[in-house]
């Protein structure tokens, strides 16, 4: 037998190092393969990359990932051909036990974009595994008066391989006294039963030896045995019966431990000791069920000893003697089939699989954010899982293959407002009760540069001190981007304009990083009051935004110039005494560079000059005779006049005045007047203020008798010509008679009736020439019918 399987082995690998079979069907992105157990470590099972239609360098470039539903992953892909191969070895048996079929799925996931593929492996049986019995030898003890036919049970062999590598059949020698019979596989039975051909005589041989052979009807065969010794026992009339040679029983897996499975019942005819009959398990029982039940002595009932899990087991066979009490103890045997029934006792398991933790802001619609498998472990209604999430949410799920789900963009993400996001799947199963899992799939979404720079005001407006030193900080100006990262890191920068012909950045520089401005240069109030610019930001995203914001910057006046006394100075001017208070002697004119208060000017007399004979105007600076000139007055005079700014600190400018007192007779000589002024610089008078304030006046004046002529001759334009000319003569009449009323002459009418109503005012002349006046006011009724106008005359006498 070794020398067969060695052979049959040699030819095996001989003549195929590999037998694999690729069944590959790509159907909805599902490929199948099958694949023999007990291959080598990289063994080459299929080209993966050719069968998915893609080159085998994208594997690596898309960030692949297996997932696989075993405990240890047998299967790897070769990253530089594209091949997938075995990484550990398949022991079928270990993974699918006895099942017909044993299949691994695969989950190949790929990123940029994510998808996925199912991989389904079928693993083909070898028959690598000979059938082997619980025992190598089994005693029989049975009485000689059993008669031809009886069956005593044996417990079969087991052989783990599936199909044609499976156990197929029995041989038993010798073949004279015994026979071997194996129930129907319907029941699921591991027993066999042994069949007493011919009746045992005692006296002519005590024991039978009998070797029980198994095969298989893989190739090569494979086969194991057991020995059977028979004990021949003296006579005992009569054997237990069972009512049933087999009892089947159907309990859920949550059975209450303790609880009442079945109570068997055993008859024997005899009396005495030789009927009392004890219930045990059967010598052939395996260790497992005699932990799991218990059967009654006395009373054959059977109880759950221990805890049931469908998923591991879902059927046991209870193997159980009736055994009389007598001195040489017969007994009998049944079996005992327990069903274990699925309870909804696991809550559905969700696997999650995602390639990355981000999610670009510009995914579109039907874009794939994550895998998970669901899986449950219990069997029909109860292992049916159905998946959701929250509707408000901007996903769906969709499942193309069992068990795998996809979690898809719905519709468009924005970052701004919402960055992250913690999506509940609930996975629901439809057993009664039903269970539920809730896990989560967390992601955070990638910022794209969709969001240009804003700055705090589209308008700026800032005013600064003439002066002020180079490099100091002016103002501010700052932005915010709605991105983040490096979409949301800014720069500022001066826009190429130009101040008074001069780049603006000759003034002005600004900070890149923080938008701060400061001066490169000093700012003279007096040769530029206000300059505009633009500044732009700009963030770093690839495209880069960007935006512009307008800034006029006001540059205020600062007290930096002293009043100047203006040309023409008098040279020389002499008073005379007999000169009356209030005479002008001269006037100063001074003027300042600076502007507002700083240029408002004010005259006031030194101290120095020590004289109460003349006083200057605070405002108009002009200087006249303040007393009468005595007689002994001294003939020079100086005086020191102050020209004051009103700035803060005030700024001042002395002019000195020389004036000679002559005598009436020596006539009138300016040689004696001098005028001393400082070097200071001077700007424009105090009197521009007045003279602005005037002209505006006299604008509005203007403005409104030009709005009020015009509302007039919109509404005289609108009338028919005969009646302007009637308003004609009653304008000019009425002012006729508006005009002689002041003089309080009577009046008196004359009139003519005809064709034309004429009406003839006199009146008595107020001139003192005593000239008579007469005034005809005519009016016109040359159509018939007309409704006349009231005639303002009437109004006057009325009055």
């Amino acid at each position: 037998m070794g020398l067969t399987w060695k052979c049959w082995m040699s030819w095996w690998w001989g003549t195929q190092t590999l037998v694999l079979i690729c069944l590959r069907n790509r159907v909805n992105g599902q490929i199948g393969y099958s694949v023999m157990e007990e291959l080598e470590k990289g063994t080459a099972v299929g080209n993966l990359a050719h069968d998915l239609q893609m080159d085998p360098r994208s594997l690596f470039n898309r960030k692949f990932q297996i997932n696989y539903d075993t405990k240890t992953q047998y299967f790897d892909i070769n990253t530089k051909n594209g091949m997938l191969y075995i990484s550990n070895k398949i022991d079928r048996e270990e993974l699918c036990g006895s099942s017909v079929t044993c299949e691994i799925k695969l989950g190949i996931v790929l990123d940029k974009p994510l998808e996925v593929f199912q991989i389904e492996i079928q693993v083909l049986d070898m028959n690598d595994n000979s059938p082997v019995f619980p025992e190598d030898i089994n005693i029989l003890k049975i009485v000689e008066s059993s008669v031809p036919g009886a069956q005593f049970p044996l417990e079969a062999a087991y052989d783990p391989d599936v199909g044609s590598n499976s156990l197929c059949l029995y041989d038993l020698s010798p073949k004279d006294l015994f026979s071997i019979e194996s129930p129907s596989k319907d029941n699921k039975s591991k027993s066999l039963v042994l069949v007493l051909n011919q009746a045992l005589d005692r006296e002519k041989q005590a024991s039978h030896l009998l070797t029980l052979t198994a095969a298989d009807c893989g190739t090569p065969k494979r086969s194991g045995t057991t020995q059977i010794r028979i004990l021949v026992q003296d006579v005992n009339d009569n054997a237990p019966t069972f009512r049933h040679p087999i009892y089947r029983v159907s309990i859920p897996e949550n059975y209450a431990v303790g609880s009442l499975i079945v109570v068997l019942k055993a008859t024997d005819l005899d009396e005495g000791e030789n009927g009392v009959i004890e219930y045990s398990f059967s010598s052939i029982g395996s260790r497992s069920v005699k932990q799991l039940f218990k059967i009654e002595k006395n009373n054959g009932e059977v109880h759950l000893k221990g805890l049931l899990d469908y998923e591991n087991k879902k059927y046991y066979e209870i193997h159980v003697q009736a055994k009389d009490t007598a001195q040489l103890p017969m007994t009998g045997h049944c079996k005992v089939i327990v069903d274990v029934t699925d309870v909804n006792d696991n809550p559905p398991e969700i696997k999650i699989s995602s390639l990355s933790g981000a999610v670009k802001e510009d995914s579109s619609p039907g874009f794939v954010i994550a895998l998970f498998t669901v899986t449950d472990r219990d069997s029909g209604p109860n292992g049916q899982v159905r998946c959701q999430i929250p509707d408000n949410l901007p996903f769906y799920l969709d499942s193309k293959f069992s068990n795998y789900y996809s979690l898809v963009l719905k519709d468009n993400l924005d970052r701004e407002s919402v960055a992250e996001y913690n999506v509940p799947i609930s996975a629901t199963d439809n057993g009664i009760p039903a269970l539920s899992t809730t896990a989560y799939i967390y992601f955070s979404v990638d910022d794209i540069n969709d969001n240009p720079p804003l700055f705090t005001e589209e308008l700026y407006f800032f005013s600064i001190a003439e002066n002020i030193l180079p490099g100091s900080l002016i103002f501010q100006v700052s932005a915010s981007d709605k991105d983040s990262g490096k979409n949301a890191q800014l720069l500022y920068a001066l826009l190429e304009s130009y101040v008074e012909g001069m780049s603006v950045s000759h003034f002005i520089s600004i900070n890149p990083d923080s938008g701060n401005v400061f001066s490169v240069d000093s700012f003279d109030y007096e040769k530029m009051q206000m300059f505009q610019l633009q500044v732009e930001v700009k963030d770093h995203g690839l495209p880069s935004l960007s935006n512009t914001a307008n800034i006029t910057v006001f540059i205020q006046d600062q007290n930096d110039h002293s009043p100047e006394v203006l040309s023409p100075v008098p040279t020389s001017e002499m008073v005379l005494r007999s000169m009356k208070v209030g005479h002008l002697v001269t006037k100063l004119r001074a003027v300042d560079a600076d502007a507002g208060y700083n240029a408002w000017l004010t005259y006031e007399m030194d101290p120095v000059s020590n004289t109460t004979l003349f006083s200057v105007d605070s405002y108009s600076g002009e200087i006249r005779i303040a007393r009468n000139i005595k007689e002994t007055e001294e003939n020079m005079h100086k005086l020191v006049v102050i020209v004051r700014d009103h700035g803060q600190p005030s700024k001042s400018t002395l002019a000195t005045i020389m004036i000679n007192i002559v005598e009436t007779s020596e006539g009138k000589n300016n040689d004696y007047i001098m005028v001393v002024k400082s070097e200071h610089q001077t700007t424009g008078p105090a009197e521009h203020l007045i003279i602005a304030a005037a002209v505006m006046f006299s604008t509005l004046v203007f403005i409104f008798i030009f709005y009020k002529g015009f509302q007039f001759y919109m509404v005289f334009k609108d009338m028919d010509r005969q009646h302007r000319t009637e308003d004609f003569e009653y304008v000019r009449n009425d002012w006729t008679l508006l005009e002689h009323q002041k003089c309080k002459i009577p009046l008196y009418f004359t009139s003519r009736s005809d064709n034309n109503a004429t009406l003839t005012l006199h009146r008595t002349s107020c001139s003192t020439s005593d000239r008579r006046i007469a005034e005809q006011l005519v009016l016109d009724n040359n159509q018939q019918g007309e409704t006349k106008r009231p005639s303002p005359i009437d109004s006057i006498i009325s009055k």
